[in-house]
């Protein structure tokens, strides 16, 4: 099991991180890193004059709030899937009478 374990490096806002992570979560580190960049690049852009602690600051709030986000839309899909199945239902129903 050893093998499914392995050494990566990311560059973020000029730091380099080496991690060891499960083989298969390698994109997914990829991906985070990517976005994390791209989210601190556009802050650095849009607030020049701010220290970066607080941009990195700024980053980390708005990358929680879209994982909420997401969380909020992934709960509400069950949901939603129930309503149109009891639509579909008293459509059903409606249109035998």
């Amino acid at each position: 099991m050893k093998d499914d374990i392995f050494l990566i490096n990311v560059q973020i806002g000029g730091l380099r991180l080496p991690l060891r992570i499960a083989r298969k979560d390698e994109e997914l580190y990829r991906r985070a890193e990517k976005l994390l960049v791209k989210q601190l690049n556009d802050y650095q852009q849009k607030f020049r004059q701010r220290p970066s602690e607080e941009i990195l600051i700024l980053v980390a709030y708005q990358l929680a709030v879209i994982v909420l986000k997401q969380e909020f839309a992934d709960d509400v899909v069950p949901l939603a899937e129930k309503i149109q199945a009891l639509d579909d239902e008293l459509k059903a129903l409606l249109s035998k009478e």
